[in-house]
């Protein structure tokens, strides 16, 4: 009885190795343009950044095991998107088959009611160490009014299939004569410091191949500080939206944080030559225990003569 005992675990662990290894070439990314009415780019773009855990409320955990991330939670997400009118939101923590949401293409779901367009990269796979048998993607999306033209997922961070991090990188068509670039991600709040500068590193050499105007959005888990080594390292490629909003802005967001514990770890950055930032504010705060995170949304405007 032993030895069959033994013999089922040794097949058990020998399959799901097995799996694993096989699937950590696993790359899933998709998009989708099914928007019915075609937006006219009038020169001026509002983003927002907003990792929704899942659908998950702000005190609830995704990873749990418990339901979560149904019908009623994503609807405050698609209404919140719907009130503030923003033309794309770079989302984090988006959900595909994971065995715990009632709802399984979270982003198809949220943009069927906010007719959008969307993409969706993974960005980590998940599996609960309590529960092994509940699995799932993690991954980063985006929400476009314009068409979506081409879509890649680089990976940037890489330690096994359960630990690894991608930059979704999303060419949209504003008009017939410009496209921008949207690149998403989110750095795990596990990552380490040189994990970080790595992760800063490829996505700069991401965008070091560009001649387009680019915008990097995104959950960072690195804490504003203008004179950290990792601003100053991203300030060398980007201008960050934070520190060109009005200062009263910056001191309400301050005050508040973009994450419920008070800390700005979510940002909006774009190039150096293409867009004057000309606002940035939080979700109303009515709309801020729909995640452990607030929607960070700018505006701005593009520079005629180079955004071409």
């Amino acid at each position: 009885m032993k030895k069959i005992i033994l013999i089922c675990l040794f097949v058990f662990i020998s399959c799901e190795h097995f799996s694993v290894f096989e699937k950590t070439q696993e790359n899933v990314f998709f998009f989708k343009n099914n928007r019915t009415i075609e937006s006219q780019f009038s020169g001026q773009l509002s983003i927002a950044t907003f990792n929704i855990q899942m659908g998950f409320c702000q005190n609830c955990t995704p990873f749990s095991g418990e339901i979560g991330g149904g019908y009623e939670e994503l609807d405050r997400i698609v209404n919140l998107i719907n009130s503030l009118d923003i033309d794309i939101v770079s989302l984090q923590e988006v959900g595909l088959d994971y065995d715990v949401s009632i709802i399984q293409n979270q982003i198809e779901y949220i943009a069927n009611k906010t007719n959008m367009n969307y993409a969706y990269g993974m960005g980590i796979a998940v599996q609960y160490l309590r529960n092994p048998f509940v699995n799932g993607l993690l991954g980063n999306a985006i929400l476009s009014k314009y068409e979506i033209i081409d879509l890649e997922n680089p990976r940037i961070r890489f330690i096994d299939y359960y630990v690894q991090n991608h930059c979704l990188k999303a060419t949209i068509k504003l008009d017939e004569e410009t496209e921008v670039v949207v690149l998403n991600s989110h750095f795990w709040a596990g990552s380490t410091m040189q994990e970080n500068n790595n992760q800063i590193t490829e996505i700069t050499n991401l965008v070091n191949q560009e001649d387009r105007p680019y915008i990097f959005a995104g959950d960072l888990n690195i804490g504003y500080d203008p004179d950290s080594d990792f601003m100053l390292q991203l300030n060398q490629n980007f201008n960050n939206s934070f520190d060109l909003i009005s200062s009263s802005e910056r001191e309400n967001i301050l005050e508040a944080g973009t994450f419920f514990t008070g800390a700005v770890i979510d940002y909006v950055f774009t190039d150096k030559t293409h867009f004057n930032i000309q606002s940035g504010t939080l979700a109303p705060i009515e709309a801020r225990d729909i995640s452990d995170h607030y929607l960070y949304l700018v505006t701005m405007n593009k520079i005629s003569e180079n955004l071409k």
